[in-house]
C-alpha cells in the first residue's frame, strides 16, 4: 500500500467517529450472536487448548474447521503464542474469503488487528480493525460492531488519540447493551476503566472495573475476572491502598497460576513488585520480580523481559545498588533491541507478502495484455492477407514491391521512436536529479549557514573579548571547511541514485563526533535560548564502524532539526549508549512531537511533516531526514523515531560496533 494512502488511512480510522453510526439490524434479521472477545474463552487452562486443538482436528468440513481455528488463534493470543497466532489468523483469513464467508472474515480480521496490537504493530493493528469495521458495518451486527469499535478504541489510544478512543468505547458499549452481550459490556467497562485509570480519574476506574468484575463473576471467565482483579489492584495502588492492591492482585495470581498462563503469570509478578516498590518493601518487591523472570525465561517474549527488567531497574536504583540497577537497564535495553529486532523481521515479512501479491496481479495483468496484443496482431493479420489478396489480383510484382517498402519504413520508424524514448528518459531523470541535487544542496547549507550568522552575531555583541573572537573565529572556519565538504558532497549523489557511492568506513568514537557536532551548532541554540546538551555516557564507549564525514552529516541534519523545531528556551539532548552489537545516539528534542499522518511520509523525500520551524526565518525543504536515513543505511545503520503528539521526539542513530 502506498504510505502516503497508508497514512490517510490511519488519521480516518480514528476520526471516523465524528458522524453517527449505523443502526444494527434485529437480532431476528443479523442471524446467531457475534462472537464476542470472550466467547473463546469459556473453558480455561491447558484443558481449554487440548478441547480446542482436538476439536480443530477432528473438523470434518471447511467451514467447521475455520470456527475451530478461531478459537485456536484467540487461545494462542491469550497464552502469547502471538508468531503461532498472527500465522493461524491470516491463514483463516484467507480461507474465510475464498469460503465467502463474511462473518468469519470479521472473526479474522478481529484477531489479526489484537495480535498486531500485542506485538506494538498499531499503524497493522489500525488497518485490520478498519477493514473489519467496513464488513461488520454491511453485516449489521450489534455484537459485531461492539467488538469491533472495543479493538479500534484501544489501537487509537496507543495512538495518543484519547477522544476519539474514547467514542470508540462508548460507541462499543451502546451496541454491547442492544446485543445483550454482557461479556462484551463487561471487556468495554474494562477498557473505559483503564482509560480513566489512565487520566488519573481512580474513582470513576474503580466505579467501572468494579461493574466489569460483577458482569464477569456472573458467566463465570475466571481469566476475565482475573484480569478485573488485576486492573482494581492497580487502581488501588495509584490511590494509595497498598493492602488492598496487593489483595487483588493476589487473587489474580492464584488464578493465572491454576489456568497455567504463564505470559499472565510473570506479569502479574511483576505488578506485585512494583506495588511493593511503592510501599518501600524492596526484598519482597525483588522476590517477585526473581519469579517473573524465571517465568518469562520460558515465553521468548521480549516485551515481558524488557518491562520485568525495567521495573527491577527501579528496584535496584531505590535500594542505592546501582551497579545492579545499571545491570538490570543494560537488560532491559537488550530486550527492548531484540523487540525492535522481531518487530522487523515481522514487518519486513509482511512487506514480502505483500510484494509478492503486486507481482502476481501484475504478472496477471501483462498477460491479459499480451493475450489482447496476440488477438490485435491476428486481427491485423487477416486484414493484411484480405489485402494481400486482392493486390494479388492487382499483380504480384507490384505487391511485393509495396510490402519490401513497407517493411523499410516501419523498420526505420521503430527504431527513431525507441532513439527518442531512450533520449527523453535521459533528460527526465537528469532534470530530476538536478533539481534533487539543487533542493538537497540548499537544505544542507542552510544548518552551517544559521551556525556562521549566529557566530557573528556572538563577535559583534562583544569584539573585545579577544579570547571569545579567536574561539568564534575558529568555529567560522571549521563551518566554511564543512560547507566546502558539504558541495562537493552533493556532487556524490548522483552516485547514491546508482547505488555506487564509495564510502570510507572506519572504526570512530561516536560520542566525540557527536560532541563535536553539537559544539558547532551551540550558537544556534544560544541565539534561540536553548539548552543542547550532550549527556556522556556512564562508560567509555567501544567505537563503532561508520564513514566520519557523513556521520557527522547525519549529526548536522538531526541536532539542527531538532533545534529548527523545539520552542525557544527548550532543551535537546543528545544522548549516547551501547546495546548489543550496537552503539547508538539519541537525539531527543522538547519540539511538538509527530502524529500518526507524520510516521506515514517521514522519510519520504520532499515531504513536509505538521511540526513547523519555531524561530524567524526558519523554514524545511522535507529532505533532511530522508538524506539522513540514506546515508545510515549506506554504512550499515539504521535511523528510528519515537514519538507522540506534544511530547518532543527521540531520533536514534544506530551503527555496527567495530570488530575488535
Amino acid at each position: 500500500m502506498d504510505r502516503r494512502v497508508h497514512g490517510l488511512l490511519l488519521l480516518a480510522g480514528c476520526a471516523l467517529l465524528a458522524s453517527a453510526q449505523p443502526a444494527p439490524r434485529s437480532a431476528r434479521d443479523a442471524g446467531p450472536p457475534a462472537p464476542s472477545a470472550s466467547d473463546t474463552e469459556t473453558s480455561d487452562g491447558d484443558e481449554a487448548w487440548e478441547a480446542a486443538r482436538q476439536t480443530l482436528a477432528q473438523a470434518s468440513g471447511e467451514l467447521e474447521a475455520l470456527r475451530a481455528l478461531v478459537t485456536v488463534v484467540n487461545l494462542q493470543r491469550r497464552r502469547g503464542d502471538y508468531t503461532d497466532g498472527l500465522a493461524g489468523a491470516r491463514d483463516g483469513l484467507a480461507r474465510a474469503r475464498a469460503l465467502g464467508d463474511e462473518r468469519l472474515q470479521v472473526d479474522f480480521l478481529y484477531l489479526l488487528g489484537r495480535l498486531l496490537w500485542n506485538l506494538s504493530d498499531y499503524p497493522g493493528s489500525l488497518e485490520r480493525h478498519l477493514e473489519e469495521l467496513k464488513l461488520s458495518e454491511k453485516i449489521g451486527d450489534a455484537g459485531l460492531l461492539s467488538r469491533t469499535h472495543g479493538g479500534l478504541g484501544l489501537t487509537c489510544h496507543r495512538y495518543g488519540r484519547d477522544e476519539d478512543a474514547l467514542q470508540h468505547f462508548r460507541l462499543g458499549l451502546d451496541y454491547a447493551t442492544k446485543a445483550g452481550d454482557d461479556r462484551m459490556r463487561a471487556s468495554l467497562l474494562n477498557s473505559l476503566g483503564n482509560y480513566h485509570l489512565g487520566r488519573r480519574q481512580y474513582e470513576l476506574a474503580a466505579t467501572l472495573h468494579g461493574q466489569a468484575l460483577q458482569l464477569r463473576e456472573g458467566y463465570g471467565n475466571r481469566r476475565a475476572i482475573a484480569e478485573s482483579l488485576t486492573n482494581l489492584g492497580l487502581v488501588a495502588d495509584a490511590q494509595g491502598e497498598t493492602a488492598q492492591a496487593l489483595a487483588y492482585l493476589g487473587r489474580a495470581l492464584a488464578t493465572f497460576e491454576s489456568l497455567k498462563y504463564r505470559r499472565y503469570i510473570a506479569n502479574t509478578h511483576r505488578r506485585l513488585g512494583m506495588v511493593l516498590r511503592h510501599a518501600g518493601r524492596l526484598d519482597e518487591a525483588l522476590d517477585h520480580l526473581r519469579t517473573a523472570l524465571q517465568v518469562a525465561g520460558t515465553l521468548e517474549s521480549a516485551e515481558v523481559l524488557a518491562d520485568i527488567h525495567q521495573e527491577l531497574a527501579a528496584i535496584h536504583e531505590v535500594r542505592g545498588d546501582f551497579a545492579a540497577a545499571l545491570e538490570s537497564q543494560r537488560q532491559h535495553a537488550a530486550a527492548a533491541e531484540r523487540l525492535r529486532r522481531e518487530e522487523d523481521r515481522r514487518r519486513m515479512d509482511e512487506l514480502r507478502a505483500r510484494y509478492r501479491d503486486e507481482q502476481r496481479e501484475l504478472q496477471i495483468a501483462l498477460l491479459r495484455r499480451d493475450q489482447e496484443l496476440q488477438t490485435a496482431e491476428l486481427q491485423r493479420r487477416r486484414s493484411q492477407n484480405l489485402v494481400l489478396g486482392a493486390g494479388l489480383i492487382a499483380g504480384v510484382a507490384l505487391l511485393g514491391s509495396v510490402i519490401v517498402v513497407q517493411i523499410v519504413r516501419l523498420r526505420a520508424e521503430r527504431k527513431m521512436r525507441a532513439a527518442t524514448e531512450r533520449a527523453r528518459a535521459q533528460a527526465e531523470a537528469a532534470e530530476s536529479l538536478k533539481s534533487r541535487l539543487l533542493q538537497m544542496a540548499s537544505h544542507d547549507l542552510k544548518v552551517p549557514l544559521t551556525a556562521l550568522n549566529a557566530t557573528a552575531t556572538l563577535i559583534a555583541r562583544a569584539p573585545s573579548d579577544e579570547p571569545a573572537v579567536r574561539r568564534l573565529a575558529a568555529g567560522i572556519q571549521a563551518d566554511t571547511a564543512r560547507m566546502r565538504t558539504l558541495v562537493r558532497d552533493f556532487l556524490d549523489a548522483s552516485a547514491i541514485e546508482e547505488g555506487s557511492l564509495q564510502l570510507h568506513t572506519t572504526g570512530l568514537d561516536l560520542a566525540d563526533l557527536a560532541r563535536t557536532a553539537a559544539e558547532s551548532l551551540q550558537p544556534v541554540a544560544v541565539q534561540k535560548e536553548q539548552r543542547l546538551t550532550v549527556a556522556e555516557p556512564a562508560a567509555p564507549l567501544p567505537p563503532v564502524l561508520a564513514d566520519p564525514e557523513r556521520l557527522r552529516q547525519v549529526f548536522d541534519n538531526l541536532i539542527g532539526n531538532a533545534l529548527k523545531f523545539s520552542p525557544p528556551g527548550g532543551e535537546i539532548v543528545v544522548a549516547l549508549g551501547a546495546a548489543g552489537a550496537w552503539g547508538y545516539a539519541e537525539v531527543r528534542d522538547s519540539g511538538p512531537g509527530l502524529g500518526p499522518a507524520d510516521f506515514a511520509r517521514i522519510f519520504a523525500p520532499y515531504q513536509r511533516l505538521s511540526a513547523q520551524p519555531t524561530g524567524e526565518g526558519e523554514d524545511s525543504t522535507g529532505l533532511g531526514l530522508f538524506i539522513a536515513r540514506e546515508l545510515l543505511t549506506l554504512q550499515g545503520g539504521r535511523l528510528e523515531v519515537q514519538s507522540q503528539p506534544g511530547r518532543g521526539a527521540v531520533f536514534r542513530v544506530l551503527l555496527p560496533l567495530a570488530a575488535k
